[in-house]
């Protein structure tokens, strides 16, 4: 099973489900510092953004062309606390249950929502 950027996020939502052990694994070596693959099963692994709640963020896909680009993936947080993409140090707003959005005051914003306990999607666009 792979994810298209036009699955989300019911595809991204399946692709966790699906492979969340070994997702885990790959979280952990992130966050230890001793992360080997830079892609799993299509996903571009994309590390370690810190932050007060590191998360692990991976990249399924994205569409457009700068400044209209939309970008879409998911990411492990650590704590099991939301975060913006990249976990940028922006407000969350709840947009319904599990939902939440951001936005840096310009055109540039996105929306997060929980998968499991510690796995969230996002899509963000600038």
């Amino acid at each position: 099973m792979t994810v298209r950027s036009g699955d989300h996020p019911a595809g991204i939502e399946r692709f966790v489900a699906a492979n969340q052990a070994a997702l885990e694994e790959i979280a952990a070596d992130c966050l230890r510092g001793s992360q080997t693959a830079a892609r799993y099963k299509g996903v571009e692994i994309e590390g370690v953004f810190p932050g007060e709640h590191r998360i692990v963020q991976f990249f399924s896909g994205g569409f457009g062309l700068a400044p209209a680009s939309t970008y879409c993936g998911f990411y492990y947080s650590e704590d099991g606390v939301p975060a913006a993409y990249q976990n940028v140090d922006v407000p969350l707003t709840p947009a319904g249950e599990n939902r939440w959005r951001w936005s840096d005051g310009t055109d540039n914003g996105g929306v997060t929502r929980r998968i499991t306990e510690h796995w969230f999607s996002y899509r963000a666009w600038f």
